[in-house]
């Protein structure tokens, strides 16, 4: 069950989205969500928790800009899906800069409305990582969950676990850790590196910077990381 934020203080746009999101559910039966409504950013931030999954935010409410409710979001929160509402694109494209998913033209149409949330509840499929890794060490043994592996890298036949800032040696092969992460959204990147989607920030020609580690990215391997990647962030379906 989804858990949706609405901020926006013009009563016919919200009983549009409301609306909207009711029909959405009639369509979709596996839909259902959880839903709070605030017309006031200040209100918004007072309550808000990280436990939302989406949030559409209205670019223009009475005490403050939409897109400082996100920035102020955005402290504590990286992983909530946000979307702007607004009357002209010009004012959405600084979402970009509080990695705002995308944005819906008013007056509000249904098909598009629909479309952004198919994506969103793909790119939440995606992240919906329940895996747990189980690294020994030396002195202990780990249950790590999968969520929170930045990458994997093999040099020889020693394997680091890049996990919470900390490197955890492993013996085997990467090619084990691919097939059990396969469903966890990690995807070969070159050789010797299996990458977690959900921390790669950037990608250059042959390199991606992953959570501050720039890792290259094989010529071979370049046009399938580049599609799961796309897929991950909703770009492809």
């Amino acid at each position: 069950m989804l858990k949706i934020l609405i901020l926006e203080d013009e009563q016919k746009h919200l009983d549009i989205l409301t609306a909207y999101l009711a029909r959405y559910r009639e369509e979709h039966p596996d839909f259902q969500y959880v839903l709070n409504v605030y017309d006031r950013g200040l209100s918004l931030l007072s309550e808000y928790n990280c436990g939302a999954d989406l949030i559409f935010l209205d670019i223009r409410v009475p005490d403050m800009l939409g897109i400082d409710v996100a920035r102020e979001i955005r402290k504590s929160d990286e992983n909530v899906m946000i979307v702007f509402i607004t009357s002209l694109a010009q004012y959405a494209i600084d979402g970009y800069s509080v990695d705002a998913f995308d944005y819906i033209l008013k007056p509000i149409k249904y098909a598009s409305f629909s479309a952004k949330l198919n994506r969103i509840r793909r790119i939440l499929s995606y992240r919906d990582c329940k895996t747990i890794l189980e690294l020994r060490s030396k002195e202990t043994t780990y249950r790590v969950p999968a969520d929170t592996v930045t990458y994997i890298e093999s040099s020889g036949h020693d394997i680091y676990v890049h996990v919470n800032g900390q490197t955890i040696k492993q013996w085997g092969t990467l090619g084990k850790f691919e097939e059990q992460l396969r469903e966890a959204h990690f995807v070969r990147c070159d050789t010797s590196f299996l990458v977690n989607l959900k921390f790669v920030q950037g990608v250059q020609k042959d390199t991606a910077l992953v959570n501050g580690k720039v890792i290259p990215i094989s010529r071979a391997r370049r046009r399938d990381f580049l599609t799961a990647l796309a897929q991950y962030r909703g770009g492809t379906s």
